[in-house]
């Protein structure tokens, strides 16, 4: 990949030291002191006068895989050399340097341009303004892919957790929908009481569906989730929005997977930032929630990216109906298994076990929660809490983050038993019950916690 530098203020360039460093290929242009700065890289120099002839970008051969730093500064012919570069290459990144004062000059809207301040230079924004390009890029190509069907289907997984149902509310946002236009769905129904919560305060709506309603839908996406989750073959996805470990090929038309990512809705709230577009207070609220819930508050498995998502639209949220979606009231049955469960867990090392034993099916978030409650232990570095919901186990494992990766312990540990993984401090795994005592070959109960114990302790200690 080539960065073209096209320069004409050489105070510029002293600015520029530090990104320059970072570079393999530059192509200098009516700069010729520049290549002084970057003597170990790989340097191209093209001297010409006039910046809005098109020979000269003939002549650079730009591509779509290129990036152009275009200087505009101390100049009124903006927006004609922005013409005669983009006539040669429409496709290729360009960031135009601007003076100060014109900042907030109203300039044509181009999905792979962004206009920078020189004053804003010395910030070192250069690398986000590349993001925010490919960000705006993703977005429009979304939009395009949407556009013209009259109705889209937004899938979560089966009981939506904040991050999902932010992240659904946002994509809509993008799409420019309503509910009726682009339906936030799932197979199954939100169970935990924070959830049911937020979907109250904010005035969500999940439309519970079948696979064959499905057929229904020209453009279906998939936010937070991805299809190999449903198990179901026959399930597509013409859109894939999501932060989870990708465990096998997606080939949908379009596909956003970024693992580094502590939630989805930093992702799509990225898209909406970088088209610039109104974020209503109750799409804030929602993201914030969103982001905070998947990242324990910021606490683990966070990405740059999460934090400066969270500190743009954080002003824009209802702060007291997030403090009402943290704190729901617990019901009496909740605090049973609590106890219940706490009576009988065991720590082994740093590992805390804990066992709910039967758990019905709209109980099934007690899970996840007491796993997150189990850290808190002295001494416990992980815990591991499981329960039988229907006919499958469902265990929830948590760590505190500077461990050995969570969502590849979980798979190693019972991967071939069900569906497990997750990321490095949460992870999840669903086996089937009679599949499970079949081949471990398990009569009792004691012997199933047993079992699940060694299975979780080999795969962690690599055994």
């Amino acid at each position: 990949m080539r960065t073209i530098l096209i320069l004409q203020n050489q105070d510029i360039v002293p600015l520029l030291r530090g990104y320059l460093q970072s570079l393999d290929h530059a192509v200098v242009v009516n700069n010729t002191s520049l290549p002084i700065l970057v003597q170990k890289k790989q340097v191209t120099i093209l001297n010409r006068k006039e910046l809005s002839d098109k020979i000269l970008y003939r002549e650079l051969a730009l591509t779509a895989e290129d990036r152009v730093i275009l200087d505009c500064t101390g100049t009124n012919d903006m927006r004609r050399h922005l013409e005669a570069l983009r006539s040669q290459c429409a496709a290729v990144p360009v960031l135009v340097l601007t003076d100060a004062d014109d900042a907030t000059a109203e300039r044509e809207r181009l999905d792979t341009v962004s206009f920078l301040p020189l004053s804003d230079l010395i910030s070192g924004n250069i690398s986000r303004c590349w993001v925010k390009i490919e960000n705006r890029k993703k977005a429009a190509a979304l939009q395009q892919l949407t556009a013209g069907h009259e109705h889209v289907l937004i899938l979560t997984q089966h009981d939506p957790d904040p991050d999902a149902l932010a992240s659904a509310l946002a994509l809509r946002t993008l799409l420019g929908r309503t509910s009726t236009t682009a339906p936030i769905a799932a197979f199954g129904e939100v169970t935990r009481n924070e959830n049911q919560v937020m979907m109250q305060l904010l005035d969500i709506q999940l439309l519970k569906i079948t696979a064959p309603d499905l057929e229904k839908y020209s453009r279906i996406a998939m936010v937070d989730v991805q299809p190999f989750y449903f198990g179901d073959p026959e399930i597509r996805a013409d859109i894939i929005i999501d932060h989870h470990p990708r465990m096998e090929t997606c080939d949908a038309p379009f596909c956003d997977i970024r693992v580094h990512y502590g939630a989805t809705s930093t992702i799509l709230a990225e898209y909406l930032i970088a088209q610039d577009l109104k974020i209503s207070q109750r799409l804030a609220t929602a993201l914030v929630y969103g982001i905070k819930t998947d990242t324990l508050f910021l606490g683990r498995d966070i990405n740059p990216a999460d934090i400066e998502v969270f500190t743009h639209i954080y002003p824009l949220a209802n702060r007291h109906m997030i403090l009402q979606m943290e704190h729901p009231r617990l019901k009496p049955e909740e605090i049973s298994l609590f106890v219940k469960a706490l009576k009988s867990q065991r720590l082994i090392g740093t590992v805390v076990f804990a066992n709910l034993g039967r758990v019905e099916k709209e109980r099934e978030d007690i899970i996840p929660r007491l796993a997150d409650f189990c850290l808190q232990i002295d001494d416990a570095q992980w815990s591991v809490v499981s329960g039988i919901v229907e006919k499958q186990i469902v265990l929830c494992v948590r760590n505190v983050g500077y461990v050995e990766h969570a969502g590849e312990v979980t798979r190693h540990a019972f991967g071939k038993y069900g569906s497990a993984g997750g990321h490095r401090s949460m992870a999840r795994a669903v086996v089937s019950l009679a599949e499970l005592k079949k081949q471990l070959k398990i009569s009792r109960k004691e012997e199933l916690d047993k079992n699940l114990i060694n299975l979780f302790l080999n795969a962690r200690d690599g055994n």
